[in-house]
């Protein structure tokens, strides 16, 4: 039975959805009555998602307050990668506020990995 998962997501918040639908399923996963440790890595410019500037309601896309309150509701935990960080120009004073994120390097990434039932790529 699978008890911990890692979804990672490195697609643009813009013009996809892929990023927060991530976070939605990782949601899911936690909020299911037998819970299942889940967490959510971004990467590439997947990293744009919790960006203080960014405005998906603009273009259309959905918004990521409603997404982050639910993450908040499950303690769903997010994790950004540094260097994909750094490559969009940004800084961890760049990232919307929540609790549960935490900016990692390559290193931990594959400690998460490792310790994962399954991991797959949204």
């Amino acid at each position: 039975m699978i008890e911990s998962v890692v979804i990672i997501s490195d697609q643009s918040p813009i013009g996809k959805n892929s990023a927060i639908e991530a976070i939605r399923i990782g949601s899911g996963f936690t909020a299911l009555g037998e819970h299942i440790d889940c967490k959510i890595v971004l990467t590439g410019n997947a990293v744009y998602l919790f960006n203080k500037s960014c405005n998906p309601e603009t273009v259309g896309m959905d918004s990521l307050d409603e997404v982050l309150e639910i993450a908040d509701l499950s303690d769903l935990e997010v994790y950004i990668i540094e260097s994909a960080l750094k490559d969009a120009g940004m800084t961890k004073d760049d990232l919307v506020e929540y609790e549960n994120l935490k900016v990692i390097n390559y290193d931990e990434l594959t400690d998460l990995i490792e310790n994962a039932d399954t991991t797959f790529r949204y």
